[in-house]
């Protein structure tokens, strides 16, 4: 467990570079170009579009993380047998469900900054400032408040924490993987985390929804 922990978070943390540098191009240039009244005239909607683009990073995602964790999986079935893989078969619902909490997090944030920061290199600066700086940002609330609520604010700390509970890890030091290992201390509650999560992507789906239009109102 520990082991497929770990691979998730280094093949999660290779994804979060890659799209950090491709995710701005997505929507940008058609915004720049002023190419989507053109696009929203065909016989299809605004989220059929979101979709479409987000489809570019989750597709490439996917093959970074969770596809090669399940083929390392069932190739540690075929040789460990069949008794290994029923005894660690809550493994593949850690490392495939995840990875989707992963990929949808940072699919919204890469498509939120692509419509709102029109160069390409400012919007993969704000994704790196965003994430590191979200732990930041978090580790100072808990020092200067002397709390551990100001983990919500830490994108890793969330999404690290909700691995644990999916591959059945207890919270311990350095429980995680990589850039997102949960410490013992200052642990938060799992539905907290989880809501923590579902904010942030509804927030950058709204700042999307802002900028997903057919015309635009100058004022």
């Amino acid at each position: 467990t520990r082991f497929f922990l770990l691979f998730l978070g280094v093949q999660s943390m290779l994804g979060f570079f890659i799209a950090a540098f491709a995710g701005p191009s997505l929507v940008a240039p058609d915004l720049a170009n002023n190419a989507l009244p053109l696009y929203l005239a065909r016989p299809f909607s605004r989220a059929e579009y979101v979709l479409g683009k987000a489809s570019v990073l989750m597709i490439m995602l996917s093959l970074i993380t969770w596809i090669p964790g399940l083929v390392l999986f069932l190739l540690e079935s075929n040789l460990s047998g069949m008794n290994w893989m029923w005894i660690n078969g809550r493994i593949v619902v850690g490392v495939f469900f995840g990875a989707w909490v992963w990929i949808l997090v940072l699919t919204s944030m890469c498509l939120a900054f692509s419509a709102w920061v029109r160069m390409k290199h400012l919007g993969s600066v704000a994704i790196f400032v965003t994430f590191f700086g979200s732990a930041a940002f978090g580790g100072a609330a808990n020092l200067i408040l002397n709390t551990h609520w100001g983990s919500l604010l830490d994108i890793s700390h969330s999404v690290g924490t909700i691995w644990v509970w999916l591959f059945g890890e207890q919270i311990r030091g350095g429980a995680g993987a990589v850039f997102f290992a949960v410490s013992r201390t200052g642990t938060t509650p799992l539905w907290t985390c989880v809501f923590a999560l579902i904010a942030l992507c509804a927030f950058c789906m709204y700042l999307l929804n802002q900028k997903i239009r057919g015309t635009e109102v100058v004022q």
